[in-house]
């Protein structure tokens, strides 16, 4: 009876000193540093594949006219670069509804001005902007921190802020076929996740992207041109993710017409 007592007594104790070690810092030990969690989330991510997309965002542009717009998207994403989703945003007072398809590089578009799909071309600086996932890249990340670590649809994260290498940004940027029509500088990109802590999977990303365009960005300047010669250009993102790595019905392709 003793010893069946003190068996029971030393379940006990490991039960007790498991859960203190858990619930102290020694337990951090065991978690990855927030840089690598970022990399195994981006892993992991680029690994499932797919996702629904449920966000808002907003563009800037200011080139002597300021332009400014709010925005709201839902729809599906495949890694590395397809997306079909519906837009909405209010544009000079105005609600207007756009779809957009983005399928390997190519941007298409329907519900501004007509009702039929049409394409991007590789100059227009903005067909890329409309591909969440292209804004959503963590490759060139240099810097991340933890914020903090809220539930997020009733699962536990960890909360991280990056900021993006600028020169490697800019040459990503620059290899685009439109880079020749706008010439970005002095770029700037920087962001959140939130990453569930059990599967260690982004369930949502906030991300900011800033560049001045060298020339200008073609808007009428009004009374006031700008005194530099350079348009800016301002975008956000905050995304949700939802049914990670579950098949999307229809497969993403570009419109019958194409």
């Amino acid at each position: 009876m003793r010893a069946y007592a003190r068996a029971v007594l030393l379940r006990l104790l490991v039960a007790v000193a498991s859960v203190s070690i858990a619930c102290s810092p020694i337990a951090a030990l065991f978690e990855p540093s927030p840089r690598d969690l970022l990399q195994k989330a981006n892993a992991n991510f680029k690994s499932a594949k797919t996702a629904h997309v449920e966000g808002a965002g907003s563009f800037a542009i200011k080139d002597g006219l300021s332009i400014s717009f709010d925005f709201k998207l839902s729809g599906d994403a495949e890694s590395p670069d397809k997306s079909r989703l519906s837009i909405q945003m209010s544009l000079l007072r105005q609600s207007i509804s756009v779809d957009t398809i983005t399928v390997g590089g190519r941007t298409f578009t329907k519900g501004l001005g007509g009702n039929t799909w049409t394409e991007g071309t590789s100059q227009d600086p903005t067909s890329s902007m409309l591909d969440p996932l292209s804004q959503a890249d963590l490759s060139a990340v240099v810097t991340v921190n933890e914020l903090d670590r809220p539930e997020v649809d009733g699962h536990k994260t960890r909360h991280l802020a990056y900021t993006v290498d600028a020169g490697k940004l800019l040459e990503r940027m620059k290899s685009s076929p439109a880079s020749a029509s706008f010439a970005p500088s002095n770029v700037d990109g920087r962001g959140e996740v939130w990453i569930r802590t059990h599967d260690s999977q982004i369930v949502r990303q906030l991300v900011k992207l800033s560049f001045e365009v060298d020339g200008g960005l073609g808007l009428p300047t009004g009374s006031s041109p700008s005194p530099t010669g350079k348009g800016t250009f301002e975008m956000s993102f905050d995304l949700k993710f939802t049914h990670i790595g579950e098949p999307i019905s229809p497969a993403i392709t570009a419109p019958p017409s194409y």
